[in-house]
C-alpha cells in the first residue's frame, strides 16, 4: 500500500469515526444538545479536527442522513420486482417495518430525532428520501386505481398507512414496549402491521 493510499484509507477511517460518534450522541442527547467540541471529545480528537472534515454540525447530520437514506431505499429495491400494486404494498410495509427493527438506529435519525429540517431539505439526503416515499405513494395510487380500496383518497390512505407503521417502529426503537416481554416485541409489531392490512382492504 502506498502512502498516499494508506492516507487516503486514515481519512475515511477519521470521518467514519466522526460520523459514528456524532450519531450516537444525537440519539442519547438529541440534536441541539450536541456540539462540534462533544463529538470531538468522543473521538479523542481537538474540534479543529472534524473541521478538515465536516463544515459545522449541520453537515454532519445531512452526512448520516444521506447515509441512513441509501440504505433504507437499498432495502425497498426489490419490491419494485414485484407487478401485482397490492402485493408491493404489503412488501413494501413489512420492509419498512423489518428496516425499523433491524436498523433502529438509523429509523430514528431519519424519523424521530428532533432536528431542524432546514438542515437537510436542500441536501441529496432530502432528494434520496423522497424518492422512497414517491414510490410507495404511486404504489398505494396503483392499488386505487385497481380497485383494491373502496375510498380513491391516495393521499390520506398513504399517509394512514405510514402513520401506523411508524407508530409500530417508534415503540420499537423507543423502548416504549417494555410492558411487553423482550422476546414478543418483533413478534407483536409484524403481527400489528398484518392486521393493519387486513383493515386497509376496507378503507
Amino acid at each position: 500500500m502506498s502512502i498516499a493510499e494508506r492516507k487516503e484509507r486514515e481519512k475515511e477511517e477519521m470521518r467514519r469515526n466522526i460520523l459514528a460518534a456524532a450519531l450516537k450522541l444525537f440519539r442519547e442527547k438529541g440534536y441541539d444538545a450536541v456540539s462540534i467540541r462533544n463529538i470531538a471529545d468522543a473521538i479523542e480528537y481537538s474540534p479543529a479536527t472534524i473541521y478538515l472534515y465536516f463544515r459545522d454540525k449541520s453537515e454532519i447530520f445531512a452526512a448520516l442522513q444521506f447515509e441512513a437514506a441509501s440504505v433504507m431505499r437499498d432495502h425497498f429495491l426489490p419490491v419494485a420486482q414485484l407487478e401485482d400494486p397490492w402485493e408491493r404494498l404489503v412488501d413494501f410495509g413489512r420492509r419498512y417495518i423489518d428496516f425499523g427493527l433491524k436498523h433502529s438506529n438509523l429509523y430514528d435519525l431519519i424519523f424521530i430525532i428532533r432536528a431542524s429540517m432546514e438542515h437537510v431539505e436542500n441536501q441529496d439526503c432530502w432528494a434520496l428520501g423522497m424518492t422512497t416515499h414517491q414510490f410507495f405513494v404511486q404504489t398505494v395510487q396503483a392499488c386505487v386505481d385497481a380497485r383494491y380500496f373502496k375510498s380513491t383518497d391516495t393521499e390520506t390512505i398513504a399517509y394512514t398507512l405510514w402513520c401506523h407503521a411508524h407508530g409500530l417502529v417508534a415503540l420499537f426503537v423507543r423502548e416504549r414496549m417494555r410492558m411487553y416481554p423482550e422476546e414478543k416485541r418483533e413478534e407483536l409489531a409484524r403481527k400489528s402491521f398484518a392486521m393493519i392490512i387486513k383493515m386497509a382492504e376496507t378503507l
